[in-house]
Order: structure tokens, then C-alpha cells, then sequence
């Protein structure tokens, strides 16, 4: 008997066509690149570097799969 997690499916369901930010390309983060793709979320994906700081095989990814970036930008606020 194969075990199937129904809370996975209901979750890959509701992220079908959603709006989804992947925040930081670090290397935790690369393969949700092809997951929240594979899914057909719409994705944003943010980082602090600039373009050329980037391996040219992520951003040739990101850019087949028509996902937006946002680069180079302060993604967070010190606060003091």
C-alpha cells in the first residue's frame, strides 16, 4: 500500500496559480525555483545581488520560466 499525503496535495492545489516569493537565492532556496514552477505558481523571486553576482544557470532559469526578479534591492530594515 502506497502512502499518499493528502495535505501535500491540497497544498500543491491551492498554490496552482498563486502568487508566490522566493526570498533569497541561496542554496536552500534553488530547487523551489523548479517546484513552485512545476506547480504553476507565479513567482517573484528577490535577492540583494546584482545580476552578475548571480550563477548565469539560475538566471537563464528564472528567466525561462518568465518568473520576475526583483535584485540589488534592501530586503529587510535595521531596526534599532
Amino acid at each position: 500500500m502506497e502512502y499518499e499525503n493528502e495535505k501535500l496535495k491540497e497544498f500543491e492545489q491551492y498554490i496552482k496559480n498563486k502568487k508566490v516569493a522566493i526570498i533569497g537565492l541561496g542554496v536552500s532556496n534553488i530547487p523551489l525555483i523548479d517546484y513552485f514552477h512545476d506547480k504553476k505558481s507565479n513567482v517573484t523571486v528577490f535577492d540583494s545581488r546584482e545580476i552578475g553576482e548571480i550563477p548565469k544557470e539560475i538566471i537563464d532559469k528564472i528567466t525561462n520560466y518568465a518568473m520576475e526578479m526583483s535584485l540589488r534591492k534592501k530586503l529587510f530594515i535595521k531596526i534599532t
